[in-house]
């Protein structure tokens, strides 16, 4: 009698999981770092492609510039676009008076950093996947992408930490690489 039971109470649950509608997805909670401005190294990823490449040596006077800026928590442009296997120079300027975060990490992770300027001082980093911009500062991070996609950024608000799972979400934006 109670294998019949049991078997009744499985059956049961097996055809009222197949008909429950999709649920939403919870938003994303915010990460909880108590670091400080600069540079968020990457883990698990090997940077040996950027040291045996001559970074240097590529024409960096003439590399293609493109400026991201942040205003009101918003980056303008969304979509920056660069070249592959050529020198690129990313000039992110914080207009806020907040930390941002400029997220990218399969962008970075596809590509050769050669050196980061950030707010006047060189950063020997060249494993990241974002970077967190000051209060009114700026970086400028020479990068050769290594593949032609289309890799999506993110620009993060770091005033702390929220606890509301409803807050604004991160600002979206997308690195097309030609």
């Amino acid at each position: 009698m109670k294998l019949r039971h049991i078997i009744a109470v499985l059956s049961a649950t097996g055809l009222a999981a197949c008909s429950l509608p999709d649920l939403p997805s919870l938003p994303d909670f915010p990460s909880f770092s108590f670091a400080s401005e600069g540079v968020e190294k990457q883990p698990e990823i090997s940077c040996d492609t950027a040291r045996r490449l001559n970074l240097k040596a590529l024409d960096w006077a003439g590399a293609k510039t493109v400026d991201v800026h942040i205003l009101n928590n918003r980056f303008t442009p969304d979509v920056l676009v660069l070249r592959v296997k050529a020198a690129n120079v990313i000039r992110i300027f914080n207009g806020d008076k907040n930390l941002r975060t400029f997220r990218a990490q399969e962008f970075f992770r596809s590509s050769a950093i050669a050196g980061i300027l950030y707010d006047g001082r060189e950063l020997s980093e060249n494993c990241i996947d974002a970077i967190r911009i000051g209060a009114l500062k700026g970086a400028a991070i020479q990068v050769v992408p290594l593949r032609q996609g289309d890799f999506p950024y993110v620009g993060e608000s770091s005033t702390g930490f929220s606890l509301n799972p409803f807050s604004a979400k991160a600002k979206t934006g997308r690195i097309i690489v030609r």
